[in-house]
């Protein structure tokens, strides 16, 4: 498989490559992350900002410069999905944080996403903690405490704003404006394994996404599924880290080629995506691509099987989500427990546009 090829060859290169040098201090039942609530009302931009309010309180200013950044710095763009041990993070870990400041974190992000979105970071970090256990850990620097928090823009009411979080197999970049959040392109989620169980705890995730997909491709007729098949499964996703910008060709078929109950599944499989958001977008933003399906293409290759190559592509005038099944893994103890990226963006409203 191509893409464990490359998986692999990133990990020669490891050694070689500076990482973030997180403190390795461990805290205490760090997974599972704290339980989803709401402090400060509704998840959305109003209670994102006085949760980030509480959490930066918390800081000298010194320390905030750190992980604090310009609207449109450099460093927004610099993300990527791969190992704290390969590439270089900017702003503050969960690793760096006192227990007080790792709660008022969670709270923040509870307060800024779903409950559906807070339960892929919980899920994601889980998977973290799962392959700490691995044998080449400690070289790639897996796990759940290497993950970090920036913000871009002060949190305010008058102001655009931003925030980003991320590490292994998660980037969220979250934009607000008119104290509404806006867009949450580009973000990333993926996870390996997919499906484990840790410390008496089972995690499913991403399955759903893969299933999602895979729903709408079944329930296409033999004709439909010629025009929608993706040919082949790509090394990784196409729009991923260091590719914002890039419009991939359209490939697939035109929901306007679909039946009422197909294009039903396909705004059920984009929802996947879009419901990580608070709905004081979620809802706005799924209307918009509604209004725009006809525009959309689908395309899948591959079927529903745990740990086995899929690949799906749906685009749009203002959408592009792809979802790869590696069908391998790094991990040797992730072995046969499923391994996936995908990719979320609005080609029209990058970083808030």
């Amino acid at each position: 498989m191509k893409c464990t090829v490359i998986l692999v060859l990133a990990l020669v290169l490891a050694d070689s490559v500076a990482a973030h040098k997180a403190p390795t201090h461990k805290h205490a039942q760090l997974i599972p992350i704290p339980a989803y609530r709401q402090p400060y009302g509704e998840a959305g931009a109003q209670a994102s900002r006085q949760a980030a309010k509480a959490f930066l309180a918390t800081f000298d200013e010194a320390t905030r410069d750190q992980f604090m950044f310009t609207l449109n710095a450099a460093e927004r763009a610099g993300w990527s999905n791969l190992p704290a041990g390969i590439v270089d993070r900017t702003g503050i870990a969960v690793a760096e944080l006192s227990d007080v400041q790792r709660g008022l974190l969670f709270d923040f992000l509870a307060s800024s996403l779903s409950e559906e979105g807070y339960r892929k970071v919980m899920d994601i970090m889980a998977a973290e903690a799962f392959l700490s256990n691995d044998r080449r850990a400690r070289r790639l620097k897996w796990d759940p405490q290497n993950y970090w928090i920036s913000f871009y823009g002060t949190p305010s009411t008058d102001t655009p704003w931003g925030w980003q979080y991320g590490g292994h197999h998660l980037v969220l970049n979250i934009s607000v404006e008119n104290n509404r959040v806006e867009t949450m392109s580009p973000s990333f989620v993926g996870t390996e394994p997919a499906v484990f169980s840790l410390n008496g705890v089972d995690y499913v995730s991403m399955v759903d996404m893969h299933r999602a997909g895979y729903a709408v491709y079944s329930a296409l007729d033999a004709e439909q599924r010629a025009v929608a098949d993706a040919e082949r499964v790509p090394r990784d996703v196409q729009t991923g880290p260091g590719k914002d910008g890039a419009i991939p060709p359209v490939i697939g078929i035109s929901a306007s080629k679909l039946r009422n109950e197909q294009r039903a599944l396909m705004l059920s499989a984009i929802r996947k995506w879009v419901a990580i958001q608070p709905s004081e977008n979620a809802v706005p933003r799924m209307a918009q691509i509604e209004s725009e399906l006809d525009q959309t293409h689908f395309a899948w290759i591959g079927d529903s099987t745990l740990n086995t190559p899929a690949y799906m592509r749906i685009q749009g005038p203002t959408l592009i989500i792809e979802l790869l099944s590696t069908g391998g893994n790094v991990g040797e103890n992730a072995s046969g427990k499923g391994h996936y990226h995908s990719i979320y963006r609005n080609p029209a409203m990058e970083y808030g546009g």
